[in-house]
């Protein structure tokens, strides 16, 4: 297993203000389950920049006990920001298929999700041969079925 980063979540700032004073320290940032904690620690207040470090990594170590992450399935289950559809693993395409001066366009809505043995799979529903609505309804349908039978 991969050893974790001892500097993660942490940054080093350091900071000249116009007064000519100096703002160092080390800025903790974690951010689990749309929860966020941000804490900076400053190495004159805490004697130095390895005594402000040490403090910094104690409490992000302590903010990671308390706030958990995800687990792959919830994960999975959370709708990404470019998520247009409102349903995981769904999606509309179209393809645009040029031959000589004729365009043709093909609308599908894919269903996609991991098996069992983490092979990704895929279904493709016709907007043409389905009609928007029921082809989008198949492909939720789809992927509610594989993920049932992957059982992940």
């Amino acid at each position: 297993m991969a050893r974790k980063n001892p500097r993660r979540n942490l940054t080093r700032i350091d900071l000249r203000a116009r007064n000519g004073k100096a703002i160092s320290g080390w800025e903790v940032r974690i951010q689990r389950r749309r929860e966020r904690v941000q804490k900076f620690f400053c190495d004159s207040k805490l004697g130095g920049k390895r005594a402000a470090l040490r403090a910094a990594q104690a409490f992000r170590d302590q903010t990671e006990i308390k706030l958990k992450p995800l687990s792959v399935a919830d994960r999975a289950q959370l709708p990404s920001k470019r998520n247009q559809s409102g349903t995981v693993g769904v999606r509309r395409q179209q393809q645009i298929d040029r031959r000589g001066d004729y365009e043709y366009r093909y609308s599908y809505w894919i269903a996609q999700w991991t098996d069992g043995l983490g092979r990704r799979k895929t279904r493709s529903f016709s907007v043409h041969q389905f009609g928007e609505k029921k082809a989008r309804q198949l492909a939720v349908a789809a992927r509610e079925a594989g993920v049932k039978r992957a059982k992940r």
